[in-house]
Formats: C-alpha cells, structure tokens, sequence
C-alpha cells in the first residue's frame, strides 16, 4: 500500500518520537509532522532540529487532522493517552505507539477504540541511553529491527500502514503477538538493565571496603553497565508494565549464574571452561550475524 500520509502527530518528541518525525520528513513519509508535547522550549528545539513542522500543547488540535498519531511517551503514560485522543481522532485515524512493554500497552488501547479509529501496537528496537530530541536523528531507525504486535482486535489496513511507514524509515520488521514481545524483551533488555543497575551498586558497595574499585574500573565493567545511564523514569515504567515475565527472566538467570559460581567453587576448570566455551560460541554467533544490521536498542 502507499505508505505516504497527508499528517502525522507525535506526541513526545524526544529521541525516538524526533527521529520518528525526522524520518518521515527526510524520506518525504508525511506531508506535515506536528509535533505534541506541554513544554513549548522542547517542542520548539525539535522544530529547529527538523523533526516536526510545526507544533502545539494543544492535544486536540494537534490530532484532528491527523492521519497517524504516533505516541512516544514513557510507556506508563500511554494508555491515558490513548483515551484522551480516541474521542477527537477523525475517521480512518490509526493510532500507533513506540513503547518497550506491549502487552498492558495493547490490551488498554483495543478497549479504548471506536469505530474507524484503530491501534496498532509497535516497538522500535533502536536507542541508546542517551536522551531527548538532541540525540534524535533521522537514520535511527535504519536496519533496527522494529516490532508490530496486532492482536484480534487489530485492524488489517491499520497493521499494513504501519508496517509500511516502519519499512519505509528503514526498519526491518518483526510481527510477534504482545505476551511473546515481552516474554523476549524481558531477556534482552528490560532484564540487563536491572543486572547493570544491580552491578554498579555492587562496585559502590565494595567501595566501602576497597576504596580503590572505582580506580579499576575499565572496559568490560562500562560495557556491562552503560545502560544502568539510562532515564529513571522511562525503565521505571518499562519494568513496572512487565513485571511477570522480567520475574520469570530473572529465576531463569539466577539458576544459570548459580551454575557457574558452582563451577568455580567447585575448581572444575574443564567444565567451567565447557560452560563460558557455549555461552561464548552463541555470542560470536550472534555477533556477526547483526555487525551490520541493526543500532543498539531498548
């Protein structure tokens, strides 16, 4: 289907809502991005940096016209506005959004809708722990592997809209349903966070024994800990809405690290060595398998 719209709204224009809108202007997606947020400073800078045309505070203004409304809010707040946009969209309006938990997300918006407005729930693998529009850009999305999760309620020409914009910015495209998104992103990215937060306060609480930890640190412990830089507020709200399955992540991993503490105390140097030989083999694997694919994402 032609994947260009007359008018895009996004609402929160930051990194992933600004490079969004960048996208759709630079690859001629949108005939206009209006960009939606409360502070006129930000919403401004995100005009100057290219990725909206033109902005407002005003919430029903900004979706009237809009034949795509994208939301890029902390994932908590999504679901409010859904309800909050539902009764202004006009006819044919599809409603997507860009957060990292699907299922809460999903399950809220279906019951939100009415007749001609639809949801279609998605998650674009692309970020960093950086922040706000300033570290937007156009390409973000490029190669990213971007996730469309319809349910039954998901209504086939919405899907295939926003599968065409999400192609269209250059993303590769993944179809999974909400409960299995989240059993996945639980693993490979919600659960990290909180071992890279639970490893920097390790090192402060051994710096109250060895003072010098801190003097040691190098590229192994930043590499593990970059994203514990990550906004609070955002991977509050993330963990909160997947709570269940980052729970059954952690068991899992809990039992996996116990094996190979055991190992150690253990001084089995063979069958240590055996078990970080697989867990390395599958890493190297993956590796080359994405050096030239997508950008690191949440």
């Amino acid at each position: 289907m032609n994947s260009r719209i007359d008018c895009a709204a996004i609402i929160g224009v930051g990194l992933i809502g600004g490079s969004f809108g960048m996208a759709l202007r630079k690859r001629g997606l949108a005939g206009r991005v209006i960009g939606i947020g409360r502070n006129p400073e930000r919403l401004q800078r995100g005009a100057d940096l290219g990725a909206v045309d033109s902005w407002t505070t005003d919430l029903q203004a900004g979706v009237r016209d809009a034949d795509l409304v994208y939301i890029s809010t902390p994932v908590g707040m999504e679901v409010e506005f859904v309800r909050l946009i539902v009764p202004y969209a006009k006819p044919g309006c599809v409603i997507t959004d860009a957060g990292s938990t699907k299922s809460e997300v999903c399950r809220g918006a279906d019951a939100l809708m009415r007749e001609g407005v639809h949801f279609v729930g998605g998650h674009p693998m692309a970020g960093s722990e950086a922040a706000g529009v300033e570290a937007a850009k156009p390409d973000l999305f490029v190669n990213a592997a971007y996730v469309l999760t319809p349910t039954e309620k998901t209504d086939s020409e919405a899907l295939a809209l926003v599968h065409s914009l999400a192609e269209g910015i250059g993303s590769r495209i993944i179809v999974m349903d909400p409960e299995s998104h989240d059993r996945c992103a639980a693993v490979i990215s919600h659960l990290p966070h909180l071992i890279a937060a639970a490893l920097v306060s390790l090192a402060k609480e051994q710096s109250s024994r060895d003072p010098q930890v801190f003097d040691l640190i190098a590229g192994s412990f930043r590499d593990m800990t970059r994203v514990a830089g990550s906004p609070p507020v955002i991977w509050r709200d993330i963990c909160m809405t997947n709570v269940e399955a980052i729970r059954e992540a952690a068991e899992v991993f809990q039992r996996l690290l116990d094996e190979g503490v055991k190992l150690v105390e253990a001084k089995d140097g063979k069958a240590f060595e055996d078990w970080f030989a697989s867990a390395k083999a599958l890493r190297d694997s993956l590796v080359r398998a994405s050096d030239s694919e997508a950008p690191d994402g949440e």
